[in-house]
């Protein structure tokens, strides 16, 4: 189930104290604060126990960018990155981002809910809802980017019930906050991770349009500096599947190593611009 919102519109008030706090957070390098700060807010309106803002960047797996509970942040961490590695595909967000086209200044939040009954993949279930007792989630998505996407997301415990009708139109009337915080924390940069991904993704892009959807993800984790293996892992294909990838795309490219691969797509950005990354290519020597 999911609804489309205007972005300028957020109809709940909320307490001074607690969106100073939300605004404070925006770039805070822990990476509990921003969520807790999030959490902050929802409990005024609605019980709540886990939050967690991530990044969806192109066909890399996400980016967990903040996450808290109120017990342990950890288990909120923990679990994320097993969302990361192996069930972000199986959410139910993703067919759904990927139907709608990039437009620059979209001004549009989607808002997505995923009990754990609409999850019919068992492992996912059971690993990012059952253990640690979720029965629900409510999530606030905005395009930061070409098929760039922050979600904030908020987490229901078993011992609460599912959201009730009230609670999600509470949710609707500030989902436009949260997601205008989000997409602030991301355009922070706080960790250098996004330009980078940004600018390694556009040039993967420039240089060979005629690269399958298989090759580019399989670039794109060579250029994170991620192993043959771990990537099999990710895209859930033998290793031996993705050392073909990598061969057929370096031959489209004409590279022979990540090396070569990395300086090629810094070349073709600006001047100025390579010359800000610099440092990047030292990183893969």
């Amino acid at each position: 189930m999911h609804w489309m919102l205007d972005a300028n519109q957020s109809d709940v008030p909320v307490n001074a104290s607690h969106a100073a706090r939300l605004i404070r957070e925006i770039g805070n390098k822990d990476r509990a604060a921003l969520a807790a700060a999030i959490l902050g807010i929802t409990q005024g309106f609605m019980p709540v126990h886990h939050c967690t803002v991530f990044a969806y960047e192109a066909s890399r797996n996400p980016r967990l960018l903040s996450g808290a509970s109120l017990d342990n942040h950890w288990v909120t961490f923990n679990t994320a990155t097993l969302y990361i590695r192996d069930f972000f595909r199986k959410d139910g967000i993703l067919p759904i981002i990927r139907t709608i086209p990039y437009s620059a200044g979209n001004s549009q939040v989607l808002v997505h809910r995923q009990s754990g009954q609409d999850v019919s993949d068992i492992d996912y279930r059971v690993a990012c809802y059952d253990h640690i007792g979720i029965i629900d989630r409510l999530a606030a998505l905005v395009q930061v980017g070409k098929g760039q996407w922050v979600s904030t997301n908020l987490y229901r415990d078993r011992s609460d019930g599912c959201f009730t009708s009230a609670e999600v139109q509470r949710f609707l009337g500030l989902a436009p906050l949260f997601a205008s915080c989000a997409a602030r924390h991301y355009a922070s940069d706080i960790d250098g991770e996004t330009i980078y991904r940004s600018l390694i993704s556009d040039g993967i892009d420039e240089l060979c349009p005629q690269l399958t959807m298989r090759e580019r993800e399989v670039l794109l984790r060579i250029l994170d500096g991620v192993t043959t293996e771990r990537i099999a892992e990710d895209l859930q294909i033998r290793p031996t599947t993705v050392i073909t990838y990598r061969t057929r795309a370096y031959e489209k490219l004409g590279v022979s190593s990540r090396r070569e691969l990395f300086a090629t797509v810094l070349r073709r950005q600006a001047p100025d611009e390579a010359a800000g990354h610099r440092q990047a290519l030292e990183l893969v020597s």
